[in-house]
């Protein structure tokens, strides 16, 4: 997925494999994806590769996605996840034809530069058009 952000940043997600990809047990280790993070940002640009969500969690943000271009509200506006690399905002303004949304980085998923008095997001709007 490629997210284009407020004042052209840039945010491209991508799973790369599992993290354990021997592992057919079906249970959480086996359901870890590596994530692929390119940000280009007011705040800096980095990329990251970590295991940041599980095949549920990525069914779920595709879920939410999909209510947000159905224009419709999902039934959270904050979607965060079993690691919390990686967590997504919706601002809820009453707008069902526009959305904004805020992704959001912490831990793994920050620049290695990155220090805990700095918050690390891109802000992103989007119609269902787009």
């Amino acid at each position: 997925m490629i997210f284009n952000g407020i004042d052209n940043q840039i945010v491209e997600i991508k799973i790369t494999n599992y993290q354990y990809p021997g592992n057919n047990e079906g249970d959480w280790d086996s359901n870890w994806l590596n994530i692929f993070l390119n940000v280009i940002s007011n705040i800096g640009n980095w990329q990251t590769v970590e295991a940041s969500l599980t095949t549920w969690e990525v069914q779920i943000l595709i879920n939410w996605f999909y209510t947000l271009s159905n224009d419709k509200k999902p039934e959270h506006l904050d979607l965060s996840f079993t690691d919390s690399n990686l967590s997504f905002e919706l601002f809820d303004n009453q707008n069902n034809t526009q959305k904004k949304f805020r992704i959001k980085f912490n831990l793994e998923s920050r620049p290695k530069s990155a220090t805990d008095v700095k918050e690390y997001f891109v802000d992103c709007l989007a119609d269902s058009k787009n």
